[in-house]
């Protein structure tokens, strides 16, 4: 495990309040791992004033320096973070972790298909942060790996998690439906585990927190043949 982390926190146009709120309560809590503003508009990392949907790829560069990117993503942002994410593939190699607020699993399931190394959910705890940030950081420099989505903050689910297999890219020669149906079900999988895990195996409380009807998440499970009942004993 890298013992320092520099994590690039990118600043997008009407999120500069929440990015530096975000770094404010995070900063000196995060345990070797240091947050810098980074707004994408900034000449320094090759913006123009403003946001394009290019500007991810032209910062791909000086993005290097950094270990990790958080990268925000709203409901208003959403389609200018698929463009970002799909214009800077092959261009950038820091791995992206998003950072959701107000959005449903089901808006961010391409972005995992763009690049996207994982995501989390605003408000973050700093242990949740910790966990994502520097799996993110051991899979730079490797073949961009689907997310591990399923972690919590234990110590032995962060050993677990350097075990995981590395998953295929997405190739030309693969029918879309096929990709789109493999992503789908890999995110499925991984949402479920993280939502029964951080709940204790209580379906009604998962289901809550996943703004699902508790039948439809029961269903979920049982075709993904996922049963609560180890991560109740887990606890």
């Amino acid at each position: 495990m890298r013992e320092s982390v520099d994590c690039a926190v990118l600043v997008l146009p009407g999120q500069e309040n929440w990015m530096r709120s975000f770094i404010d309560l995070h900063a000196g809590h995060l345990s070797g791992i240091t947050l810098h503003a980074v707004d994408l508009g900034d000449a320094r990392y090759g913006g123009l004033g403003r946001a394009s949907a290019g500007s991810l790829r032209d910062a791909a560069l000086a993005l290097r320096r950094f270990d990790v990117c958080l990268m925000p993503v709203t409901p208003l942002t959403l389609g200018w973070t698929r463009l970002a994410l799909a214009n800077a593939l092959g261009s950038l190699h820091t791995p992206v972790l998003g950072l959701a607020r107000d959005l449903q699993a089901a808006g961010l399931q391409d972005l995992l298909g763009l690049g996207m190394r994982d995501f989390l959910r605003d408000p973050a705890t700093d242990d949740d942060l910790k966990v994502r940030l520097r799996q993110c950081t051991w899979t730079r420099g490797t073949a961009q790996r689907t997310p591990v989505a399923d972690l919590t903050t234990s110590t032995a689910n962060v050993e677990e998690a350097e075990s995981v297999p590395q998953r295929s890219r997405l190739t030309a020669d693969e029918p879309f439906r096929a990709a789109k149906a493999r992503i789908v079900t890999e995110f499925e999988r991984r949402y479920l585990k993280t939502m029964l895990r951080h709940h204790q195996g209580n379906i009604s409380k998962a289901a809550r927190a996943a703004d699902k009807n508790r039948r439809a998440f029961w269903q979920l499970m049982r075709k993904h043949e996922i049963a609560a009942e180890p991560f109740r004993s887990a606890n």
